[in-house]
């Protein structure tokens, strides 16, 4: 008898002990346990699903930042009512309940972001400043603790990315294009052909490849300033031919005589303006350029012949 006593004292303390282990374990392991909803609970929820309905052609940031301002409000405990906040009646379930929602916004913030950004994407218009958004907002999402790294959605990042860095990369390109300017005057020195011929190449490889990215292809605004590039080289080339020879033409009156004149400034600059090649250009108004500095420069050998002995 007091054998059988000893031996279901024995099994209660054990069945204790595990109940015990159990509970210790459960409250070291938050994801374990699970809250029991709540009328604030509920209300996230709620504001979650609406912005999961969200238009996918408008950014909603702002509804994105109130409802996580709002996680974080009921999240503050405010005593006596809620001395833990307003999730939950202990601690541990106000912790839970601010990290599932949070993760749970996350994750449909970054979904909608996506079909947003890409709404853009697909669009002709590419505004700056909806540009300068994706860029800054894909940039903070990136850095949560809720983002899978190398999942669906870290990909979509990275896609976004690549798009944004293509359309930079245009975007200089152009603008170094348009702005390039070339003001040398020494006789010995040539127009930049070779520069002049690549970039255009460039212009032509991109316009063949779809700009290198079947979103960025999109962008009206990138295919006409790519247009335009030939076009302004072609003006900057015409611009330095006409700078050479106002520079130069009139320094007949420096010469002793016509045949030096022609040899050290008629002939350096025929060359370069013979060397004129409207199969880098394509320029329509290359007959009409040409012959005005044609007749430019006949009319200063003129003048230096009547002149010079």
């Amino acid at each position: 008898m007091k054998s059988l006593k000893i031996s279901l004292i024995a099994i209660v303390v054990l069945a204790i002990i595990t109940l015990i282990f159990s509970w210790i374990q459960d409250q070291g392991d938050p994801t374990k346990f699970k809250a029991s909803e709540n009328l604030f609970t509920r209300e996230i929820e709620q504001n979650i699903d609406s912005l999961k309905v969200k238009p996918d052609n408008s950014f909603c940031e702002d509804y994105y930042n109130y409802i996580n301002d709002k996680i974080n409000q009921f999240y503050q405990p405010n005593p006596p009512q809620y001395p833990f906040g307003r999730y939950g009646k202990t601690q541990i379930e106000n912790n839970q309940w601010k990290d599932d929602l949070e993760r749970n916004l996350y994750a449909a913030y970054a979904e909608k972001y996506i079909k947003q950004t890409k709404s853009v994407f697909l669009g002709s218009l590419w505004k700056s400043e909806d540009l300068k958004f994706i860029q800054s907002e894909k940039n903070a999402l990136i850095k949560s603790k809720f983002l899978d790294s190398g999942g669906p959605v870290y990909k979509d990042y990275m896609s976004i990315q690549r798009v944004l860095d293509k359309y930079n990369e245009i975007v200089n390109y152009i603008a170094s294009s348009l702005s390039f300017n070339y003001q040398e005057t020494n006789l010995e020195v040539g127009f930049p052909i070779a520069e002049i011929r690549n970039r255009i190449t460039r212009v032509l490889n991109l316009q063949n490849d779809s700009l290198e990215n079947k979103y960025v292809n999109n962008c009206i605004h990138l295919h006409l300033d790519l247009n335009e590039i030939p076009n302004v080289l072609f003006k900057k080339h015409i611009l330095y031919l006409d700078n050479k020879m106002n520079f130069w033409l009139d320094k007949y009156t420096n010469y002793n005589n016509y045949n030096d004149y022609v040899k050290d400034i008629i002939e350096p600059i025929s060359y370069e303006l013979d060397s004129l090649d409207n199969g880098i250009y394509q320029a329509t108004n290359f007959d009409s350029e040409y012959n005005r500095l044609k007749g430019k420069l006949e009319g200063a050998n003129t003048k230096a012949y009547k002149k010079l002995p």
